[in-house]
């Protein structure tokens, strides 16, 4: 009774928003709070990661694995995630895995395909390297590119 008594209260505590505050403190530079409570080698399923600006959804990245390689990077598969542009246009990003690097900011994957759709245009390559601060990335090649005149909405 006394050791199951002890593991719930582990347990809640570890779960406690108050926990979430101390890892976030205690995570260096360019380490992810969350991969705090996660060690390496650890692997989560259907993940979803939102990205706000100025209380705005600026990105969201959903993929269906993500590997803690270590405090600071991560590996990611079957990755679908949307940048919400401030013109009210959106640009989509599909690739079959890449990684993740907290400290540099950079999503790299060398898998292709890559696929990058917009309204006024799409790509397809076969590795992308992404600065998510900057929101700005360079496909690697070969690379095929469909530039519309006017937005196409699908």
């Amino acid at each position: 009774m006394g050791r199951r008594f002890f593991f719930s209260l582990l347990i809640l505590f570890l779960l406690s928003p108050s926990w979430a505050q101390v890892a976030e403190r205690t995570a260096g530079e360019g380490e992810f709070p969350a991969l705090q409570l996660l060690p390496p080698g650890s692997v989560v399923h259907g993940i979803s990661l939102p990205r706000y600006e100025d209380h705005r959804v600026t990105a969201m990245l959903k993929a269906d694995l993500l590997e803690v390689l270590s405090r600071h990077e991560a590996r990611l598969e079957n990755i679908h995630s949307v940048l919400y542009g401030e013109d009210g246009e959106s640009t989509r990003l599909n690739l079959p895995g890449a990684r993740y690097n907290f400290r540099t900011a950079l999503l790299s994957s060398r898998t292709g395909p890559v696929e990058l759709i917009h309204p006024r245009y799409n790509a397809r390559a076969s590795g992308v390297i992404f600065h998510s601060v900057s929101h700005r990335g360079v496909l690697t090649g070969p690379v095929h590119t469909v530039i519309r005149n006017s937005p196409e909405h699908p």
